[in-house]
């Protein structure tokens, strides 16, 4: 019993050096269909030695509602790579107590991870930030899809209250990614972020 009792309290030793190197996993229920999403709580330094932790989807929402799509209309690709979202979707999509990520968000986000040039690599499935962005293409309003397994584009906004579409592109192949202001014609991919 003693060698059990040692064991374990080396496991929970162990997994809290783990934890505190690495950012920690959850578990969200969607409570309007029932999907489960993997989440991170990522610790992101702000000045003067304060941290902030947020929690983020570690998976692509797939919630199905007016304005969203899966690529080539097949649920197949929903299944694995989420759902593509209108921009005046994407501004509702996310659970309440979720919204789509913010400039600030993304900035603090991108800091901690080397910056622009090689957060992208990070944020890819596998990387170390355990945000897992996957290649999920986007839409065109006429109906028509590329570049799934290519690049995966996901919507976020300047503030909470900003109206206007953004869009950070991760390219395969390469460490950084792109930070855009674009029209709100395409359907792409969303990752929640919690209030």
């Amino acid at each position: 019993m003693k060698t059990f009792l040692f064991v374990a309290q080396l496991s929970l030793l162990f997994s809290a050096q783990w934890l505190s190197a690495q950012d920690r996993m959850g578990v969200f229920f969607d409570p309007r269909d029932g999907k489960e999403y993997e989440t991170v709580f990522v610790e992101l330094p702000l000045e003067a030695g304060v941290t902030v932790e947020k929690e983020w989807f570690a998976e692509n929402l797939n919630y199905h509602m007016d304005g969203a799509f899966c690529y080539n209309n097949y649920e197949e690709y929903c299944n694995t790579f989420g759902r593509l979202y209108t921009w005046k979707a994407a501004l509702v999509a996310c659970p309440t107590g979720w919204h789509i990520p913010i400039d600030m968000e993304l900035e603090t986000l991108t800091k901690k991870h080397g910056g622009k040039k090689s957060a992208g690599g990070t944020f890819k499935e596998g990387g170390e930030s355990g945000l897992n962005l996957l290649m999920a293409g986007f839409g065109e309003p006429n109906g028509s899809y590329i570049d799934v397994g290519v690049n995966g584009y996901y919507w976020k906004k300047t503030d909470m209250k900003s109206m206007t579409p953004g869009l950070i592109t991760i390219h395969n192949g390469v460490d950084y990614f792109t930070d855009d202001q674009i029209n709100a014609s395409h359907r792409n991919s969303i990752r929640c972020v919690r209030d």
